[in-house]
């Protein structure tokens, strides 16, 4: 048999087959879809009956903008608002804050803040703050009287006194 000499009008396998794993071997490089739309532009790699595909997009377009518009984007603000007769101080463990009302600058997502509010003649108040985004809290103080109306409250009852009533020795024995 005589092989055809009639030229073919599909365009030839191997051309179309080289482009697409040249494209696939561009995506899968560092360089991304950038690479792949840049080896595909080229005349010699397509052939004129295959389109080039669109861009895919990169993890870093899918990603919210990094900046704000804001200049306090990296921080927040925690206002602490009390009775200001009451003179309560603000506790971060051992660090004094001072009296409220008091506000607090920390970093945007630093960790939680555990408060303790005291103030004269009034129990403590025990709080925690997250440092996620502005808050503003306001703080209710309770003297004994006042919390003796509060579901769960139970005054504590005063240590006896305990006196010695006759001083024992212990021998030990080995």
């Amino acid at each position: 048999m005589k092989p055809s000499t009639k030229p073919s009008t599909k365009p030839p396998v191997r051309a179309l087959l080289a482009a697409l794993s040249l494209a696939a071997l561009a995506c899968s490089s560092r360089g991304g879809a950038a690479d792949a739309s840049r080896a595909l532009s080229t005349p010699s790699a397509i052939p004129d009956a295959a389109a080039a595909p669109a861009p895919v997009p990169t993890y870093a377009d899918l990603e919210p903008a990094a900046s704000d518009d804001r200049g306090d984007a990296g921080t927040v603000t925690i206002k602490l608002i009390a009775d200001a007769r009451r003179q309560a101080h603000v506790l971060w463990g051992r660090k004094d804050l001072g009296v409220a009302p008091v506000e607090i600058v920390r970093p945007r997502g630093s960790g939680p803040l555990d408060l303790t509010i005291q103030a004269p003649d009034c129990l403590p108040l025990h709080t925690r703050v997250f440092t996620d985004r502005d808050d503003t809290l306001s703080l209710r103080l309770y003297t004994e009287r006042e919390a003796a109306g509060l579901h769960g409250y139970a005054p504590t009852a005063p240590a006896p006194n305990k006196a010695p009533t006759t001083a024992t020795k212990t021998r030990r024995q080995f």
